[in-house]
């Protein structure tokens, strides 16, 4: 039987005890499990807002170095060529999609208008219908509240943390498994209706909730047709180096999209201030 994990509380955080056979999973991969600046892998983080509230929990991951792009030979002709990313430092990408709840929150503060639910629901659903420059300034409002600087992660960021030390076409294999995700034909009861509430499937492992599937997730980058050019060390690929900035990068599939979407290496993109009902996002708090 596996080992349980264990939650322990801390003031103005929580720390995850990862199980033995979990850790085992970072020791044979290609990345580290050793931290950096007092905090290890696996650490939840919740900062403190200066409002008195919380702020999403934040999922410290290694240092490493990983294979991005269609390893597997699946995908299409702007998931390559295949390269070696460098992430030189632990960063924490956001455990679960940012839900309505938490949005909720941050527009009340700014006075921003809240965005449509499709009627879905509220509450611990992803936030949709949300552009590429609402999570931009959700994060800047966070960074005043917690002291700390969250941002959207670049393209590299999100494959690194999605793929959690896999090769494989998804974290969990290179076939589509019913139950892991929501998306059409993905054998839940949201599939092809609605979006899940977050944390209704299991985690990758490193611990972040449907990083396949269930909104699909912007990213920092601007769009580039194929990867020849790339960042080697996991930085944002802008404009300047030929990308296009008027289309913003896509991360992760969604509700509606068919199972070979939910790949990890799968991309795509949209313009920058469309607002859908199957797009959504997490964020990257840095670490110092």
């Amino acid at each position: 039987m596996a080992a349980t994990k264990v939650l322990i509380v801390l003031v103005g955080a929580s720390v995850l005890l990862v199980s033995q056979q979990e850790r085992g999973l970072f020791e044979n991969s290609s990345v580290s499990w050793a931290g950096q600046a007092g905090l290890k892998s696996g650490e939840v983080i919740r900062d403190r807002l200066k409002n008195g509230g919380d702020g999403p929990e934040m999922i410290v991951i290694p240092a490493g170095r990983f294979r991005m792009g269609d390893i597997q030979g699946k995908g299409g002709p702007d998931e390559r060529p295949v390269r070696e990313v460098h992430m030189g430092r632990p960063f924490a990408p956001g455990g679960y999609e940012i839900t309505f709840d938490q949005y909720h929150e941050f527009a009340k503060a700014t006075t921003r208008e809240l965005p449509e639910d499709e009627g879905f629901g509220r509450a611990r659903l992803p936030v949709i219908f949300v552009s590429w420059d609402d999570p931009v300034a959700y994060a800047e409002w966070l960074s005043r509240q917690t002291g700390k600087r969250y941002r959207l992660p670049t393209e590299a960021e999100w494959e690194y943390a999605a793929r959690a030390g896999t090769e494989t076409e998804y974290w969990w294999g290179n076939e589509m498994k019913k139950g892991l995700a929501n998306c059409t034909g993905c054998g839940r009861q949201w599939d092809r209706k609605q979006t899940a509430p977050v944390g209704s499937f299991k985690p990758n492992p490193f611990g972040l909730y449907d990083t396949a599937g269930n909104v699909i997730e912007w990213v920092q980058d601007c769009w580039h047709e194929n990867y020849n050019g790339a960042p080697l060390d996991g930085s944002p690929w802008e404009q300047k180096e030929g990308g296009d900035c008027g289309r913003r990068g896509l991360r992760g599939g969604h509700w509606r999209n068919a199972q070979d979407f939910m790949r990890s290496s799968f991309r795509m993109w949209n313009r920058p201030t469309v607002r859908r009902h199957n797009a959504g996002f997490r964020l990257v708090r840095e670490i110092e």
